[in-house]
């Protein structure tokens, strides 16, 4: 709850902002129905907006979530972007630079190209824009599309991990158990980077050697039963008899050659 009431804050989503007038805002559309509102609040010098996303296909589509701009443009260059708050983290929807518009949604690895849409422009109702923001705000459905869900952020690694792990127990014709010590990952890190990347090298890495090389598939099936991933200051990797313990960090970088590499040494 916390959480939730300090995103709120952060993002100027308070009681105050139910009696804030909304200014005359824009559309931009692409071309396969994907549009975004942009209504301002005011006064406009305080850099708050809502943004009203539509058509893209995501968990955007409809919702109306509260955003901040952030301008860099100078005299001979245009560039601003509106950022929000998803599941706890930062997050752009719409990036500017010099005319071109991109809107990004999650879900969607590509950004969405959009163009200024005058006719929708003219119809566009920002009271009906703030509207839908306050009702998703009194309901509570921003509060958890914008508060960090620590739990459901972990099943969603463990899957990914999982995934990896069946794709090197079919390579190798083992029977490996794995796990990820979430007790070594705090909110900032899960915030950060992608933990089931990080914990997947080893894994891929076995797989790779499994593929090509007959000796490597007896060698770990004989010699690895249990792989647990963690995160600490030192990269430092390990076996305890059957055990890998593959401990990682953030700054790690060519994970998948590294552990190519100490599976060649070690095992």
């Amino acid at each position: 709850m916390v959480a939730v009431i300090v995103a709120a804050v952060a993002l100027g989503a308070t009681p105050g902002l139910a009696a804030a007038p909304v200014e005359a805002g824009k559309v931009y559309s692409g071309t396969e129905g994907e549009e975004v509102a942009v209504v301002p609040l005011a006064p406009r010098a305080a850099k708050k907006y809502l943004l009203r996303v539509r058509g893209t296909g995501s968990e955007f589509d409809g919702k109306v979530f509260p955003y901040e701009l952030n301008d860099w443009s100078t005299s001979t260059s245009e560039q601003y972007n509106y950022k929000t708050q998803w599941h706890g983290r930062d997050y752009t929807a719409l990036h500017v630079r010099d005319k071109r518009y991109e809107l990004y949604v999650p879900g969607r690895q590509q950004a969405i190209r959009l163009t200024f849409d005058e006719k929708k422009t003219q119809t566009l109702k920002p009271e009906e824009v703030y509207a839908t923001y306050q009702k998703l705000q009194a309901d509570g459905t921003l509060a958890k599309l914008m508060a960090f869900d620590r739990k459901g952020e972990a099943a969603r690694h463990d899957k990914d991990y999982a995934a990896a792990l069946l794709e090197m127990n079919n390579a190798c014709g083992t029977s490996v158990s794995a796990a990820i010590d979430w007790s070594s990952v705090n909110d900032d890190l899960l915030k950060e980077v992608s933990i089931s990347s990080y914990c997947e090298s080893p894994l891929t890495a076995m797989k790779g050697l499994c593929e090509v090389s007959n000796v490597a598939k007896q060698t770990v099936g004989e010699k690895v039963k249990q792989v647990s991933c963690r995160f600490a200051p030192v990269q430092e990797p390990k076996f305890e008899a059957d055990r890998l313990i593959w401990t990682t960090n953030k700054d790690a970088s060519n994970q998948d050659t590294y552990a190519t590499r100490f599976f060649k040494k070690n095992l």
